[in-house]
């Protein structure tokens, strides 16, 4: 049993970007805080084949763990293969982030998405508070819904306040709009504890709870606020984060408006619109990435 771990759930499309964060992980992790990958069954081969697991966890000297969906499915309450199986991708896989703690019995964990890397050292002081309680991203969205009005993108905006207040309903509470993300996350265990009890009491399945409202960040950010099981250490965005193209683009003209913290410590590329690093097997078709290129360079 790891405290504190390093989490990423991802999937064969993402190989490469996987191998990206873990040379980021190698070069920057200077308490060799463990890490675990999680990927499909069959997907499992690929991670194999593209990524020297033995080599780096030779030359690394700390943990680096793959492990499957399949595994931490089966460790959840009343498990079903069948329910992942039939369930979403984009469902399914928050569900696993959501639910890993129950196979890898960790205190807290950080959750990356595979289209993240690191690009400052880091320790454990980046994500717990010196009372040892895991920090809470939880901001007011600024950066990016300023941003986003300015270059006349008003849908980011809207649909940002219509699924928070979908979200606050859920769990009674008025009051301010809170953002309590982007990735990667910090997530204590006893927080999604919590949420398992409240939808127990109302006989609701967190399969059946994120396929209602999808968003695993924002049932963790209001279970938190309903119950408050940890004390509430607010802080900004661990990573920089492009959600975007065009706001991308922007920051790439404009560096000196990147939001900057003491505990920014990497980026995150959206990996939809990078294909940089998109394996042979899944690229798209040549008339689909052209198009794209048009699109991107206007």
């Amino acid at each position: 049993m790891d405290s504190f771990i390093l989490f990423c759930k991802s999937f064969r499309d993402d190989v490469l970007r996987v191998k990206k964060l873990l040379d980021s992980i190698v070069e920057f992790n200077q308490e060799k805080i463990p890490f675990y990958l999680s990927v499909p069954e069959k997907d499992l081969d690929i991670f194999l084949k593209y990524i020297p697991f033995d080599a780096l966890r030779a030359s690394y000297a700390g943990k680096i763990e793959i492990i499957t969906d399949e595994m931490i499915v089966q460790a959840m309450p009343n498990p079903s293969l069948d329910i992942y199986y039939a369930t979403k991708g984009y469902i399914g896989q928050q569900v696993i982030k959501a639910q890993a703690w129950h196979l890898l019995q960790c205190d807290a964990y950080l959750s990356l998405d595979s289209d993240s890397f690191f690009t400052k050292p880091f320790t454990l002081k980046n994500f717990l508070h010196p009372d040892g309680v895991p920090f809470t991203i939880m901001h007011d969205g600024s950066t990016l819904l300023d941003i986003s009005e300015k270059l006349g993108y008003p849908k980011v905006k809207e649909f940002f306040l219509k699924d928070n207040a979908l979200m606050m309903k859920e769990f009674d509470r008025t009051g301010l709009d809170y953002d309590f993300g982007p990735a990667p996350l910090i997530w204590s265990a006893k927080i999604w504890e919590r949420m398992e009890e409240h939808l127990n009491s109302q006989s609701e399945t967190i399969w059946e709870a994120l396929t209602r409202l999808p968003s695993e960040i924002r049932w963790y950010g209001e279970t938190l606020l309903k119950y408050q099981t940890i004390p509430i250490h607010p802080i900004q965005a661990l990573f920089n984060c492009y959600h975007y193209d065009w706001q991308a683009h922007y920051f790439k003209q404009h560096p000196e408006l990147l939001p900057h913290s003491e505990h920014m410590i990497g980026e995150v590329v959206q990996s939809f619109w990078d294909e940089s690093l998109r394996p042979e097997f899944a690229k798209k078709p040549y008339a689909s990435s052209f198009w794209k290129k048009i699109k991107k360079y206007f």
